[in-house]
């Protein structure tokens, strides 16, 4: 991969590739996180399909308790190999501007 102009990322992210649910206006999805940061989070699935700008409520259970946040879909990062299922997947990214999301990630991820 080969990176354009300067790199802006002033925080880390989090790699971790585990399930969380995805609920839009009309159904609920399993996908697979890809990446965390205190802005949102980056999704996949072999069959995902979002649309940008759309609403999506994202449940995380983490340590036997379960998180909701809701977000936006903000962009779409096209195929990307996940690797917890050995295959690529659709990517979009969801930011999330909820002080209660940050805190989620700060607690659970060493950033």
């Amino acid at each position: 991969m080969v990176l354009y102009g300067s790199n802006k990322r002033s925080q880390g992210r989090a790699k971790r590739e585990f399930t969380i649910q995805l609920k839009s206006a009309n159904e609920v999805k399993q996908v697979y996180t890809i990446d965390f940061s205190t802005g949102g989070v980056k999704v996949g699935g072999p069959t995902l399909r979002l649309a940008l700008g759309e609403q999506i409520e994202l449940m995380i259970e983490q340590g036997g308790s379960k998180f909701t946040f809701l977000g936006e879909v903000t962009r779409q990062d096209g195929l990307e190999r996940i690797n917890r299922i050995g295959r690529e997947g659709n990517v979009f990214f969801i930011k999330i501007a909820d002080e209660k999301f940050v805190e989620f990630v700060k607690a659970n991820f060493s950033m």
